[in-house]
Formats: C-alpha cells, structure tokens, sequence
C-alpha cells in the first residue's frame, strides 16, 4: 500500500503496465500528475506537443510502430476537445491508445457553474471515437480503471479509451493499493470450424488470402506466412495492413486497391475469379471495397476478433470469432499431413499476375512509380514510413513496396488530415534506431507544422518530406476531372517551407525531381538528424518528373 496523490496514482499504475513513454501538454488541471512524472522522469519519457490533436497522433504512431499502447494527458474542456480527431483516427485504424484528462473539480460536474474548462458532458464528447470511457470519481477506481484499459488492450480487439479524473482528486493524498496487472489469454476457436475451415482450404484450386491490420495487432505475420507457404496461396495486403506480409515474396500479390483516384487493380478481376477467399483481420470497409464495386467469390471465411465483422460487408461463408495468431496456429496444427487439390497451373497464374499488377502500375502512374521506387531504394528494410491523407501516399499503397510489419501506415481508415508529421514523431520515439521518414502534403502538413518545435525540442529526427503543389490536390484533381475544371477552395498560399525549417533549427532542402529526392533524402538519412525536404511539384504529383526537365 502507498501513501500517494491521485497524480502520483495515475503515474504508479502506468508503470506497473511498463509504460515508459507518454505524450502530452502540461496543464493546471494535470499539474499533479507532471509533478509525479518529476520523480520518475529517468524510467519514464515525457514527450510534450504543442496542441492536443497533434499529442494524440503522435501516441498512435508510437502505438502502431512498436506494438504497445500509446498513452497520452490532456486538461479537459478544450485540451480534450482539441484531441477528439486524433481518437477518432485512433478508433477507426483499431489503436491501442490511452487518454488520461480531466474534467473539473468533482462536486461541480454538470452543475453549470462555470468552472474552469468546463464541459457539457465531455464524457459523451468522446463516447463515438472511444472503444469506452469512464468518469473516475474516487480516488481508488484509479487502479482498477487503468488496468481494465490494459486488459482490454491485451484481450479484445484495440480501441481508443478514455478515463477523466476530477482535477481535484489529482491533489488529493491517500492510502492506495496498486494491482498487478490482469492477465488474459485469447481463447481457442471452436476444433470444428478448425476442421471446416481447413477442407475448405485444402479443396479450394484457386485459394487467396487478404489480410489486414489485425494480423499485426495479433502478431501474427509469422502465422500468415507459414499458412501461405504451407498451401501456397498468395496474399493481398489490405491498405491497412500493408507489411504485414513482404511485398517481395514470391507469394505476395501487393496491397488491395480497387478503384478510384487510386486507380484501377488487375486485382479486382482476379479475387473474383478464385474459388476461395480467406479475409484475415481485415473488415472490408466499404469505402475501399463495395464503394468500388469490388466483387467477391462465393467462398469467402473471415477471422476476425471482433464478431461485429464477420459478414458485415460482405457474406460469408464461414465466420471465426478470434484472436488471428491463436486461430491461424490451430488451423496450421489442423493442416499437418493434408494435401491440396490446388490447380497445377496456379503457380504459373500467380506468376503472370504479378508481372500485370507492375506493368499496370507503370502504365497508369509512370513518374509516380519511379519516384516512389527511387525513394524506397535508399530506405533501409525496416525504415518506418508514415503517410498523411495525400495523394503521393495513396500512390505509395501501391507502388511502395513494404517488407516488414508495423513500417507503413497512415490516416488510412478514418483520413483525417495533420497525422504524418506528428505520428512519425511518435513512431520515432518508440523505435529511435529505426530510419522514419513522414511524407505528407502541404495542406495536411500545416495541421500540425508546429511540431517541428517539438521534433528539435526532444531531439526526435525523423526526414519529413513535404510534397507541396499549393493546393488540396486530391480535391482540386476531383474539380478538375469532375466538375468542369471549376476549381474553387482548392489552391492555397503557402509560406516558404525551408525557410520556416530554418527558423526551427531543422535543416532543409527543396527538390525539383524525383532522383534528385532520392539523392537529398538519401543524404539526410544518412545524418541522422531531422531534416525538411519540400519536393516542388506545382502541376501535382503526377507530372513530378522523375529526372531533371
């Protein structure tokens, strides 16, 4: 039992749950819980923003780089409010992210007394973007809270949560018991679908896997690998779960785009045609798959830990309810010692596929290609790579190949604008040895410019390339191709990127071509300190040429 205040608690029970990193903006509301981290400042690193909504992309970067939970502090009223975006993201893209912030002194909530920071209903403010949230009211429901977050975590499939702490009890001294952490296992799936599924596998001639971001929340690439040559079936990577299998094996049939600006897919042709259809940790949104018209074949098992989406999209044939590593070991157990009526041709189908899906990327997007390729050529193998909602990055889930898990990803399921930057900040944090590089657009990095006070603040170096057409160019192409060329909202005017990298302390450099940013970037990496790239493409990114004009 300790003698501690409620900040002193909250910063105890982190530790007990080895969290050693955490994000935020000082506030009086959290004055106690800075003065606990104080004493602990050596085992636990406080990274602190410059605005709430850019704080809690950086806890999801962190989250999504290294695996582990993101833990972020914000005041109430507008400090949480300013972060709402950041956890809708969060929500959306299934990140384990903690939010410890308060709201006013105990005996005045929902009086409308006008305390400081204070909030109508603030708890239902972030009841859509949070997995769930709770008002602690008593200084003991502090262990039990943030255990509960944890287990959560470890146990369901991840969302962002939200606890809020009186501003008072953080002051408050008591006697308290902090707990060990509850530790919970996935269960197995039912032996019968095992069995169910794994004739299915075993019958089908033309069997594909996709898989999504839950492959990695499991931690089970290595599973899906083993799954993939034990039967060789190739795999689709959804956007979001990009890396999670290497884009250069031999199985690999690259990332599941399926229409739209980001164009058209030999891949929409060919998941149709198979005869069996595993989706594993992915839910199919519909804006990536209905919206474009993208058809399935009749035989469709899905695994998904949340039973919410299994067939939510799409039928199926059949459901497992689970864990992704614990039901792709039982299903690799189940397979042992069978055979497979697998087409004879199918090696050479694979093949042939794959040699289309470079071709029809080269023809639809020429310069892109090489750019993005020339980029991914001076990244070392498990370089992060963090996107923002722009349209180089919806280039790259194509044409950016990606070798290892937890090394891309971006605002790729709610698209929200303003993560790259800080998310890379985060990423960096959590795997400092790791290259990092941020790719964002010039509206999308002005969300949250303001963190390159942070990146030099905290001596965080990720290479931040800015790819600047003066415009919201996704939404200028759409006026462009669809209504008439009538261009209006679209254009913007833009301060001079490196000389704002300048007045930073963050060295920069402006690129005209795409080997020339291969070359610049390629020397930042090499530096290993932040460095500002702003690559010039005033007619967008498609017309960025790839050698010098």
């Amino acid at each position: 039992m300790l003698s501690v205040t409620g900040g002193k608690a909250v910063v105890e029970c982190l530790k007990v749950h080895g969290v050693d990193t955490v994000f935020g903006i000082i506030s009086t509301h959290t004055m106690h819980i800075y003065d606990a981290l104080y004493d602990d400042k050596e085992i636990m690193q406080f990274i602190g923003g410059r605005h709430e909504h850019a704080v809690g992309f950086m806890a999801d970067g962190y989250s999504r780089a290294t695996g582990k939970p993101g833990v972020f502090f914000t005041s109430g009223g507008p400090g949480a409010a300013d972060s709402v975006g950041a956890m809708g993201e969060a929500y959306h893209a299934s990140s384990s992210i903690l939010q410890i912030t308060t709201n006013i002194e105990n005996d005045l909530i929902d009086k409308g007394k006008g305390s400081l920071h204070e909030t109508k209903d603030q708890l239902g403010m972030f009841k859509s973007v949070t997995g769930w949230n709770a008002l602690i009211k008593d200084l003991s429901e502090i262990p039990a809270h943030i255990d509960k977050a944890f287990w959560s975590f470890r146990t369901h499939r991840p969302r962002p949560i939200e606890l809020e702490i009186p501003t008072d009890l953080l002051s408050v001294r008591t006697d308290l018991t902090i707990v060990d952490p509850i530790m919970g296992q996935p269960m197995d799936v039912d032996p019968k679908l095992i069995i169910a599924t794994a004739e299915k596998l075993t019958n089908a001639r033309r069997p594909v896997i996709l898989v999504g971001s839950g492959v990695m929340t499991a931690n089970a690439t290595q599973e899906v690998r083993v799954l993939a040559e034990t039967l060789n079936i190739p795999v689709i990577c959804s956007t979001t779960g990009k890396g999670a299998f290497p884009d250069d094996h031999v199985l690999s049939l690259g990332t599941g785009e399926f229409g739209g600006n980001r164009g058209k897919s030999p891949l929409a042709d060919f998941i149709p045609s198979s005869d069996l259809l595993i989706i594993i940790g992915s839910s199919m949104p519909y804006a990536r798959t209905i919206q474009y018209g993208l058809k399935l074949p009749k035989s469709v098992i899905q695994i998904d830990i949340d039973p919410r989406e299994i067939g939510k999209n799409y039928p199926v044939s059949l459901g497992l309810v689970g864990n992704a590593k614990v039901v792709l070991n039982q299903l690799i157990s189940e397979l042992r010692g069978r055979s497979t009526k697998q087409s004879t041709s199918y090696n050479k189908e694979i093949s042939d596929l794959k040699t289309a899906i470079t071709k029809s990327l080269i023809s639809q997007f020429p310069n892109e290609f090489k750019t993005l390729g020339s980029i991914r050529d001076v990244l070392s193998r498990d370089a992060i790579i963090v996107g923002d909602a722009t349209q180089p990055v919806y280039r790259a889930h194509r044409c950016m190949p990606v070798y290892e898990p937890r090394t891309y990803f971006g605002p790729n399921s709610w698209a929200g604008l303003g993560f790259g930057l800080p998310a890379a900040l985060g990423a960096k944090v959590g795997k400092p040895s790791k290259q990092v590089i941020a790719m964002v657009g010039d509206g999308g990095f002005q969300y949250n410019l303001q963190e390159l006070a942070t990146a030099v603040q905290y001596g965080i170096s990720p290479v931040i390339i800015v790819f600047n057409d003066n415009a919201w160019g996704v939404l200028k192409d759409i006026q462009n191709d669809h209504f008439n060329k009538r261009v209006f909202a679209t254009e913007l005017r833009n301060p001079d990127f490196c000389k704002l990298a300048d007045s930073y302390g963050i060295p920069s450099s402006r690129v005209f071509n795409g080997r020339e940013l291969s070359r610049v970037l390629d020397e930042a990496l090499r530096s290993g300190l932040a460095h500002l790239i702003v690559a010039e493409m005033p007619t967008g990114f498609a017309n960025f040429p790839y050698d010098k004009k």
